[in-house]
């Protein structure tokens, strides 16, 4: 302190020194005055005399009085010295350091937290310190259904002092299972209060981290704030999340790696941390630590987070499943969605608004982020996409089903293989050891506001094409590679082509009939494709084609009006364009539904008008099934060798151009005759025969009817337990193609079997539903026979 006054009064000796010059001058002033009888002069040095003396007098005053000290000394430095706290020095002794906010010299200046004041000032303010605040507490994770594995593996790894990842896509609750993780009972038992949640969204660099970190552990900011964040985290062993991981990591990925290994790096009180990464993996970089990859949640547990965020209004609606299941599993989708629906009455306008808006739906909130608006989520790992990334995800926006794993090259170019796997690492493609492909809610938001470019398109198209062209040869000798192939990317070949049918017909409808005889021959889809192929604008070879399928279709799945009307479409559209061949299917189709409908006579003649036009244009084929056609019209009135006669003549018809399919329904029919005849042992020959080649070309159709033929023989034989399994192998393979007279024929041949076996009363209830597919097609002949048999129970 005594030195501090002795530099008070230093400061005083100028005034001193220079009154007393002042009075000197004034004195020698007035000597020369009157030595040179100058009054004037004389004056002015009496004056100067008088002032200079004053002035020194105020001086040695001022001296005398002690300053009041200077404010907050605590310390003088010596030597080389270096502080992270305020300090104001009043000696020297050596070389200071003095970093930011420090003050050195005579300065009037405020020394900034953290700095260093050195020197002889004549004011100095010292701002105090900001103060330490308490830790922010873990937030509350009220809803967390279907994660109870997942949490429990992040518990398991913390309780051993291992750190954990959570990595997943947009909205698939990786903040929600460390939520919970971090408030979980045994959790609480180990680390007590010491369980913080960091969230580095927008933190673009570790040192920004650092900051964020600082806030919610209650670190005072200032200098070597790094080090006291790290100091306080080791002071005791203790969990930190670090949410929104993939923020700094994709701007400052060492950085990042770095502090993670320091916040780790005590071994005497660990730190466990929990990773939330917006990815498919751990980030790159960090090592030892529990992975969890979340997917989306199954159907049941995606219901009850509906049920619990949507209230008991909803609960057990049946409309709550369907709506939910578009969502794919993805929880933020189904909870904003759900927050939606408290307010409505019933959920039908809500599922229109969903189907009409998608994710454009799900953003609540003024001002929404990643946590109340699903697009907002989905564009954050938008716009961190390269190039090739983007057009990638762009194609498999359009793809429902994804791609197969090892294969993405099915749909998409070899050059984008690098955005597929980056696709992977995002976690914006959910996969099994199968396929990859992107969940719905994400889909729909990048195919609304992010489609492909033009030239990226016409390649997914070309290969779409592909694809559907070898679907249409389902019905050759290898059709078991079409059938492979294509079946598990049927939706995907339709969802491309319905996206391109408005605006380019002319490359896409081609392939719809094509698509068509494989949808009849494997029971797969609808007939939407087919329905909006027929509302475009079509040249009329492509318009008739399309129709004459659908058409097919229609009979193949008990729909005779429907096929009908649409063989009366594209039968004057054939004979418009002069295709022959064409015209001949027509009327031959045609014939089928009389037979069907059991106007032999009408068929017939339909039949014989077919054909001359198949010889006339030698379509072998055409003339082969026309023959067979009226085999089964003659069977069918009793007239067995003449069947018999026709069927041969029609086998090696099919034989000769290579048609597995029509050689295996000419086998069946002669089995049917040979059954009728109670040659049974004939009969099954021929239905062995002919049931490989329906499997060979993939006609499922083909091999139920052989499981009935084969059922009805049993029957006939009294090996009622072997034909009940026949049947019982048949009736959901019917059911599979929407084939509703093959599943009439096995509910009566049913019914037969129980009234053999004296069970009345199922048989009378097998036959009454067997009556009514009867009628929705229309076949007389077998209502009859139905009726017949219920009229006998009664």
């Amino acid at each position: 302190m005594g030195d501090d006054v002795g530099v008070s009064r230093r400061r005083w000796v100028p005034w001193v020194a220079a009154g007393a010059v002042t009075a000197v001058a004034g004195g020698g002033t007035v000597w020369a005055g009157l030595e040179a009888a100058d009054k004037v002069g004389s004056v002015v040095g009496a004056v100067c005399g008088v002032l200079g003396l004053g002035v020194s007098a105020y001086g040695l005053r001022r001296a005398r009085q002690a300053e009041p000290p200077a404010p907050a000394v605590t310390n003088s430095v010596a030597d080389s010295t270096s502080t992270d706290v305020v300090l104001q020095a009043g000696t020297i002794g050596g070389a200071v350091t003095a970093g930011d906010g420090n003050v050195v010299g005579n300065h009037n200046l405020v020394a900034g937290p953290g700095g260093i004041v050195a020197g002889p000032g004549t004011q100095v303010l010292l701002p105090a310190l900001a103060p330490s605040a308490e830790p922010l507490p873990p937030p509350t994770v009220d809803l967390c259904v279907g994660r109870d594995t997942q949490v429990a593996d992040v518990v398991a790894a913390w309780n051993a002092g291992r750190s954990a990842v959570i990595a997943g896509g947009p909205g698939i609750g990786k903040s929600t299972v460390l939520g919970r993780a971090v408030t979980d009972p045994a959790v609480v038992a180990s680390y007590g209060a010491r369980r913080f949640v960091v969230s580095c969204d927008g933190a673009e660099s570790a040192n920004a981290v650092v900051d964020k970190m600082a806030l919610v552990l209650g670190v005072a900011p200032g200098e070597h704030l790094r080090n006291r964040v790290l100091s306080f985290l080791r002071g005791q062993p203790c969990v930190l999340v670090l949410d929104n991981f993939e923020t700094p990591a994709d701007s400052d990925p060492a950085g990042m790696t770095s502090l993670v290994a320091e916040v780790r790096a005590d071994k005497a009180n660990p730190t466990v941390v929990g990773i939330g990464y917006r990815g498919g993996s751990t980030p790159l970089g960090l090592t030892g630590m529990a992975e969890t990859v979340l997917g989306p949640l199954s159907l049941a547990d995606a219901v009850d987070v509906f049920s619990e965020v949507a209230g008991d209004r909803h609960r057990g609606d049946p409309a709550v499943e369907l709506l939910v299941a578009e969502l794919d599993g993805v929880p933020l989708a189904i909870t904003l969605l759900a927050t939606l629906a408290r307010a409505e009455a019933g959920l039908d306008m809500l599922m229109s608004a969903w189907r009409s808006k998608r994710t454009d739906l799900l953003a609540h909130a003024a001002r929404p982020d990643r946590t109340s608006s699903l697009p907002v989520s989905i564009e954050l790992s938008w716009d961190r996409l390269s190039r090739d990334a983007r057009t990638a995800l762009s194609l498999a926006a359009l793809l429902p089903d994804g791609w197969p794993r090892d294969r993405p090259v099915l749909y998409l170019p070899e050059e984008l293989a690098a955005g597929v796997i980056e696709l992977g690492s995002r976690g914006l493609l959910h996969g099994d050891h199968l396929r990859q492909r992107c969940l719905a809610p994400i889909r729909g938001h990048i195919a609304a506001h992010h489609p492909p470019g033009a030239a990226a398109l016409d390649q997914l198209i070309a290969r779409v094409r592909t694809l559907a062209e070898l679907a249409g040869r389902v019905g050759d000798p290898d059709a078991a590679h079409a059938v492979g192939t294509v079946v598990p990317e049927f939706t995907n070949v339709v969802e491309v082509i319905l996206t391109r049918l408005p605006r380019d017909p002319a490359v896409v409808a081609p392939v719809a009939p094509d698509l068509l005889v494989f949808q009849r021959f494997t029971g797969l889809g609808d007939d939407q494709l087919a329905r909006e192929t027929l509302a475009a604008d079509l040249e009329p070879p492509t318009r008739a084609d399309t129709a004459f399928a659908l058409g097919v279709l229609y009979v193949a799945r008990g729909e005779n009006r429907r096929a009908r009307e649409l063989f009366g479409q594209a039968l004057p559209l054939y004979q418009g364009v002069g295709d022959v061949l064409g015209e001949a299917n027509c009327l031959r189709r045609l014939g089928e539904l009389e037979f069907r409908e059991s106007d032999n006579a009408r068929a017939r003649e339909m039949f014989d008008q077919a054909l001359p036009l198949y010889r006339r244009v030698g379509a072998v084929l055409g003339e082969a099934n026309c023959l067979s056609n009226l085999g089964e019209l003659e069977f069918r009135e009793s007239n067995n060798t003449r069947a018999r006669e026709l069927f041969d003549q029609a086998r090696p018809l099919y034989q000769r151009v290579g048609d597995v399919l029509g050689e295996a329904n000419c086998l069946l029919n002669l089995g049917e005759l040979e059954l009728r005849e109670s040659n049974n042992t004939r009969a099954r020959e021929l239905f062995d025969q002919a049931r490989p080649l329906y499997r060979r070309v993939g006609d499922v159709l083909g091999e139920a009817n052989c499981l009935s033929s084969l059922g009805d023989l049993e029957f006939r034989e009294s090996d009622n337990a072997r034909a009940r399994e026949l049947f019982g192998q048949a009736r959901p393979l019917y059911q599979r193609l929407g084939s509703v007279l093959g599943e009439a024929n096995c509910l009566r041949n049913l019914g037969e079997l129980e009234f053999h076996e004296s069970n009345n009363t199922r048989a009378r209830e097998l036959f009454h539903q067997a009556l009514p597919l009867y009628q929705r097609i229309g076949d007389r002949y077998s209502q009859e026979a139905t009726l017949a048999w219920l009229a006998r129970l009664s």
